[in-house]
C-alpha cells in the first residue's frame, strides 16, 4: 500500500503530537507503560474489537503502533492497516515492527485522518472494523466530526467502530487526575471527553447502536470504550 499523495501530505493541517510537544514523542511509550496501564488497555481493546477471520481492520490514528502490533500478533487471518498523520510516530511504529513476528503483517500509511481528500481511494468503504485509541482527545470538536466522517467513508455498511479514549472520571479523584491530561493537551480539545459528549457527537455524525462504558482507571483518569456501527 502506498502513502498518501505527497502534495496532500504537504498541505495537511497542524496536529497535536502524542504528548503535545514534538520533543516529548520519544517518551510516549514509557508514559503509556508506567501511567496508563498500556498492557491491560491493549488487551481490553483487542477483546472489544473481536476481529474475525477474513476481516479488514484499520487502526485509525495508530501513533507509535503498540496497539497495531498487538493486533497483528493476536490474529493471523485478517488484513490490518494503520493510519497516522504524524510521520515521526509512524517511523517509531515501523522500527518496532522490525522486531515482531506477526500473525498478520500491518500496513502503515501516512494519512491526514481528518481530511477526506487525503484518504487512500482503494480503502474507501472497505473496512469491517475501525479502531481508534487515545486519538480523539487531541482533536477539536470540529476535527472530531471530520475524523468520524472519514471513518464513515472508510467503513463498509454494517461495519463497527471501537473507539477508546478518555472520558469522565469514575470518581472525584479520577476527575481531578484527568486535569493533568487537559493541562498537557489543552482544555479546548479535551472538553468533549471530560463532559462525556463523545456518544452525542458519534450519534450526530450518523452512527447507530452507540454505547459507552468505563473501560480502565489509570493514573491520569478513566479511559472509556465507545462502540457504534455504521448502517
Amino acid at each position: 500500500m502506498q502513502d498518501a499523495n505527497p502534495d496532500q501530505a504537504k498541505s495537511e493541517t497542524s496536529f497535536v503530537p502524542a504528548l503535545r510537544f514534538k520533543w516529548a514523542t520519544g517518551f510516549y511509550d514509557w508514559v503509556m507503560r508506567n501511567f496508563v496501564r498500556d498492557d491491560m488497555l491493549r488487551r481490553l481493546t483487542i477483546d472489544a474489537i473481536a476481529a474475525r477471520d477474513g476481516e479488514k481492520l484499520l487502526d485509525f490514528g495508530c501513533g507509535t503502533g503498540t496497539l497495531t502490533l498487538s493486533i497483528a500478533n493476536r490474529h493471523k487471518a485478517i488484513s490490518l492497516y494503520a493510519y497516522d498523520i504524524d510521520e515521526e510516530v509512524l517511523c517509531i511504529a515501523k522500527a518496532k515492527a522490525q522486531h515482531f513476528e506477526f500473525g498478520t503483517t500491518p500496513f502503515f500509511c501516512h494519512v491526514d485522518i481528518t481530511d477526506l481528500a487525503a484518504l487512500p481511494a482503494e480503502d474507501l468503504k472497505s473496512f469491517d472494523c475501525i479502531t481508534s485509541s487515545l486519538l480523539f482527545h487531541h482533536l477539536t470538536t470540529q476535527k472530531k466530526r471530520k475524523a468520524l466522517e472519514s471513518i464513515q467513508n472508510l467503513m463498509k455498511p454494517g461495519g463497527r467502530l471501537v473507539l477508546v479514549d478518555w472520558g469522565p472520571g469514575s470518581n472525584i479523584l479520577l476527575k481531578l487526575a484527568f486535569l493533568f491530561v487537559r493541562l498537557l493537551d489543552g482544555f479546548s480539545v479535551t472538553r468533549d471527553n471530560a463532559q462525556g459528549r463523545l456518544p452525542e457527537i458519534m450519534k450526530a455524525a450518523g452512527f447507530s447502536n452507540v454505547s459507552a462504558r468505563p473501560l480502565l482507571n489509570t493514573f491520569f483518569g478513566t479511559i472509556w470504550l465507545f462502540e457504534a456501527i455504521i448502517e
